[in-house]
């Protein structure tokens, strides 16, 4: 401890520089953003099917028949000319045609919505603290930065 002396020279920059301490006071600040991320998506294929399906049909036919049976009787004019006749058949066969009709859509989008997140954290910061120390009078000491005695 140095004692006080009025006939001392000033103390220099270099001196009180010597005598002094910083103390850094700190304080953390909180920045908040946002960013995109990927949350996943959906893809959508479309095919084409093939599935087997049955349809009964009524289908109607007609032959010629011919049958032959025996007679007896006498014969006139009439029976002996010359003819000709044409039976014609018939038959049905089934038809198909087919359409296409749309029956449903899926649709494929995207919404947004937005949310309000508040983010809760800690900040850090320095407090300095000045304690005097009164100390005791007759020692003569001085405060180096006013060179006042303490």
């Amino acid at each position: 401890m140095r004692l006080y002396d009025s006939s001392a020279p000033a103390y220099s920059a270099h001196e009180i520089a010597a005598d002094r301490k910083a103390f850094p006071v700190v304080r953390e600040e909180l920045a908040v953003g946002k960013r995109g991320v990927s949350t996943g998506g959906v893809r959508v294929y479309s095919r084409v099917t093939e599935t087997p399906v049955s349809e009964s049909v009524n289908l109607r036919e007609e032959h010629a028949t011919i049958e032959r049976r025996a007679v007896d009787r006498p014969a006139t004019e009439a029976d002996l000319k010359e003819g000709s006749v044409e039976i014609r058949e018939t038959a049905e066969e089934p038809v198909v045609a087919k359409t296409a009709r749309i029956v449903e859509e899926v649709v494929v989008g995207k919404e947004s919505s937005q949310r309000t997140e508040t983010v809760h954290d800690t900040v850090r910061g320095t407090e300095v603290e000045v304690q005097r120390d009164t100390g005791n009078a007759a020692t003569g000491g001085t405060d180096p930065l006013n060179k006042k005695p303490l």
